[in-house]
């Protein structure tokens, strides 16, 4: 090709024909831009053929997986070990539950488990056995699919971990997590302890006298509401990529709404919305400013948010750093200086409740796959969920330990304990 071109080239500039001569270097370019298009799609990174010339077991060397021969059996796995330890820190730290409320999920989570089968099935529904006597029975114990699902959601990264955790390859790994979500998410969505409700009107009276101990300017606030967005992969339809994408973020996301009360939990929450949609305009669908508005004209509360929400001034909606507050007298300036202070200080508990979310639940960090089958919607209200039980139960939290610290005081401690000494004296 190139000695055929150099034969026309210097033809045409004997005859000085520029013209042609231009069409012909054009054209040559572009072959040159066809043929190494041709030879990067013969490439071996794409063609598979290095890999398919290999022995089978330079194949096996090459597959990143752990065989069932490297494993413990999930009965003498390092899970057991510290299951069976009755360690509370222990099994805080994997799972984000301490004993009693890991046994009070396990509670519920027994008898779905032993009569329904780990096979989902197309509608991604589980299925009930037709005989649960029949049948192998599962190496895995309801304890151990319960600890896998929770210890899923402290881990990011990888699955190898938890294999080696709980003794189990890579397939079952993947089989049990889905099956146990879906149980977890049955149990959960109805249960008072974990269920995204709005609050009764003696809880938000309860709410508002926690906030204005605190903050004696705040006159009827019961919540504070933020944003988050979770990374996504990108799709492979661009118009479905638009939808995802974030222009001032330059990713690609989807985006949450929660309200976070000073009992540490989300009463109200709009999960897993395109990353192109801005917060107010989320709040908007998921009809969170309905909720609140419903909540204010009950009882008169009030939620804490900042300049993204809503650019009508409601009067269920107090915002933090709000420049503009004038009054008449100094008195009334005065007083409007400090209730934009102390909005900008209940506002960080917004911040408490997103860095709580997000730790207590690494999984959520990690870029969450694309898919149309509902799964990344169960993920996210699988987490709420869970993070509504902890903050009762194990009472880990820095927004129901700073508004609400009263709820997490032991009554044995607070009375029973005071009066040893004085049945000691009685019974001498």
């Amino acid at each position: 090709m190139t000695a055929l071109f150099e034969q026309y080239y210097e033809t045409l500039s004997n005859n000085n024909n520029h013209d042609n001569l231009m069409l012909l270097f054009i054209s040559f370019l572009h072959s040159k831009h066809i043929n190494n298009k041709k030879k990067k799609e013969l490439h071996s990174r794409y063609a598979k053929r290095f890999f398919r010339q290999l022995s089978l077991y330079e194949r096996q060397r090459r597959r990143r997986k752990i065989p069932r021969c490297c494993l413990q059996l999930p009965s003498q796995s390092a899970w057991r070990t510290l299951y069976e330890s009755v360690d509370d820190q222990g099994l805080i730290t994997l799972t984000g539950f301490d004993h009693m409320s890991f046994h009070w999920l396990l509670q519920r989570f027994a008898p779905l488990y032993e009569n329904t089968s780990p096979y989902i099935s197309n509608d991604g529904t589980i299925q009930r056995k037709e005989n649960p006597k029949k049948g192998r029975p599962r190496l895995l114990k309801p304890e151990d699919c319960l600890g896998l699902a929770l210890a899923w959601t402290r881990t990011r990264g990888s699955q190898i971990a938890l294999q080696m955790i709980f003794g189990i390859t890579g397939t079952p790994l993947d089989v049990y997590i889905k099956y146990s979500r879906r149980i977890l998410i049955h149990i959960l969505k109805r249960d008072d302890l974990a269920k995204v409700a709005l609050p009764d009107d003696n809880s938000v009276r309860e709410f508002q006298a926690a906030i204005q101990r605190k903050h004696p300017h705040l006159d009827g606030v019961w919540s504070t509401m933020d944003g988050l967005k979770l990374y996504l992969e990108v799709a492979s339809d661009e118009d479905k990529q638009n939808m995802f994408y974030n222009g001032w973020k330059c990713d690609h996301y989807v985006v949450s709404v929660f309200v976070f009360a000073p009992d540490g939990t989300i009463p109200i929450c709009t999960l897993n919305v395109p990353g192109s949609q801005h917060d107010s305009i989320v709040a908007e669908w998921g009809r969170i400013y309905e909720k609140l508005e419903k909540v204010y004209n009950s009882v008169g509360g009030k939620c804490v948010v900042d300049s993204a929400f809503s650019q009508l001034r409601n009067d269920y909606l107090v915002k933090s750093g709000q420049t503009g507050l004038r009054g008449e007298t100094r008195e009334e300036i005065r007083r409007n200086i400090m209730i934009e202070k102390e909005a900008t200080a209940v506002r960080q508990t917004a911040e408490w409740g997103m860095r709580a979310m997000q730790s207590s639940f690494p999984r959520i960090k990690d870029r969450l796959s694309y898919e149309e089958r509902g799964e990344r919607r169960l993920i996210l209200t699988l987490c709420v969920l869970l993070f509504n039980v902890r903050a009762r139960l194990v009472g880990i939290n820095q927004i129901r330990n700073t508004y609400m610290p009263h709820l997490n005081a032991d009554a044995n401690e607070r009375f029973v304990l005071p009066l040893v000494p004085t049945i000691m004296q009685n019974r001498c």
